[in-house]
């Protein structure tokens, strides 16, 4: 009986692995010269072997994406012999549409896995797993957390961020709280520091966090008017959409907004813009969350491509500050300019608020507000916005220069009117 006991924890010993987790980008960091990332990985299947480990992989696409000049020359490529002899054992983790680009892109290294499909956790498991993390930080930090903690956080991120996946980045930010908590000598975590660290993390104002806190409409349009002048109508659409976005009632799966701006030169257009990202996302620690595009610079061959990606596997610098801060305003600057292609790319981002490059990566814009400026139909009236006329309407302009599909995915044509006399005397 003692010996059946023996070997019954050999068999236990022979059947425990250790896992080792890694990501593409940390294979390859610090790798100058040809040959080096290929020795580290080479070390580390050696290593794994010996010690019966899981090479767990955060992203599939990633490592597919990550190492030699081209696909044949990754990462992935230099594993998949070694995964298919059985000399290393490996578990990845992918979304559908990551797992699909992979198989697109690299035929036969998906199919060496077998996969296993996880539903999406549900509201109480998503809490009960963070009540558990939250009991571990608690321990570590000897850090009180207080009641309704784990509910406000999911709460709050499924409110704002219901692209995101359970736990996700929750875990991370409710470590943050606790370390916040703890540089700060707090007894406990509360519900004013999670609405402090969202805040400061998306730059939105506690005003849309909190449901008791009224918005009301006409100082709203009193706020914008004064940094905006004598543009009443623009400022009045604006607030229909952040009074929209304090309800609720915005669709999570497109954009906050997409906007055109029509007008002429030195009306108010980029001001108002500039208006709404700081009402919008000013809260935070990053102020500056206007990020402009002058669609100029892609009306010729090749636009689409450089406006999501660079060189070979670089995601663009637009598609770099997205990922790193997804609460942004984006100005598309004299949108008209833009080339086909690049009409064709906005369709996909307009309707369900994302971008997909050539290599199956997607970028998430369903926090940002999306405003578009143009001049068409601005020949009617003095080039530079000065006229006695008060009323302008750009909005047939606007139906017969895009192609319906594109004109019914903008949310709202907000007409900025060419500035009188009076008003010009006011500015100066």
């Amino acid at each position: 009986e003692r010996q059946l006991k023996v070997d019954k924890d050999d068999e236990y010993k022979s059947y425990k692995h250790k896992f080792w987790a890694t990501s593409g980008a940390r294979m390859i960091a610090g790798m100058q010269y040809l040959g080096e990332w290929e020795e580290r990985a080479e070390d580390v299947i050696r290593e794994l072997s010996d010690i019966n480990g899981v090479l767990c992989l955060e992203n599939i696409l990633d490592v597919v994406n990550s190492g030699g000049e081209s696909l044949v020359n990754g990462i992935a490529s230099f594993l998949l012999p070694y995964i298919q002899r059985g000399e290393l054992k490996v578990i990845a983790e992918a979304t559908p549409a990551e797992l699909d680009a992979c198989r697109r892109l690299l035929p036969g290294f998906a199919d060496l896995f077998q996969i296993l499909y996880l539903e999406p956790f549900s509201r109480d498991k998503a809490i009960a797993i963070l009540d558990r993390v939250s009991q571990s930080f608690e321990q570590n930090f000897s850090i009180q957390i207080a009641r309704g903690v784990t509910e406000l956080i999911y709460r709050l991120f499924c409110r704002f961020m219901p692209y995101q996946s359970f736990p996700g980045k929750t875990v991370g930010f409710l470590q943050e709280l606790f370390e916040r908590a703890k540089q700060g000598k707090k007894e406990n975590v509360s519900l004013n520091q999670v609405n402090k660290l969202f805040i400061s993390q998306t730059g939105l104002p506690e005003l849309f966090l909190r449901d008791e806190l009224p918005l009301i409409p006409s100082e709203l349009v009193e706020k914008l008017s004064q940094q905006v002048i004598g543009q009443p109508t623009a400022c009045h659409t604006v607030a229909n959409l952040i009074t929209i976005f304090k309800a609720g009632l915005n669709d999570p799966g497109r954009p906050i907004g997409v906007l055109l701006f029509c007008g002429p030169t030195g009306v108010g257009k980029t001001e108002l813009a500039k208006a709404l990202a700081k009402f919008f996302f000013g809260a935070g620690e990053q102020k500056d969350r206007l990020i402009r595009l002058d669609m100029s610079e892609y009306s010729g061959a090749g636009a689409a491509a450089r406006l999501i990606g660079e060189n070979f596997n670089q995601p663009s610098d637009l598609i770099k500050k997205v990922r790193q801060q997804p609460f942004i305003v984006l100005l598309l600057d004299e949108i008209e300019k833009a080339s086909k292609e690049v009409f064709d790319l906005f369709l996909g981002l307009f309707d369900e608020g994302r971008l997909t490059d050539q290599y199956g990566r997607t970028t998430i814009f369903r926090s940002a507000i999306i405003i578009m400026t143009s001049n068409i139909g601005a020949d009617k009236f003095n080039a530079l916005g000065f006229n006695q006329q008060n009323q302008t309407s750009y909005t047939s302009a606007v139906m017969d220069f895009f192609r319906p599909e594109f004109y019914n995915r903008i949310d709202a044509i907000v007409n900025f009117n060419v500035l009188a006399t009076d008003i010009i005397e006011a500015i100066t």
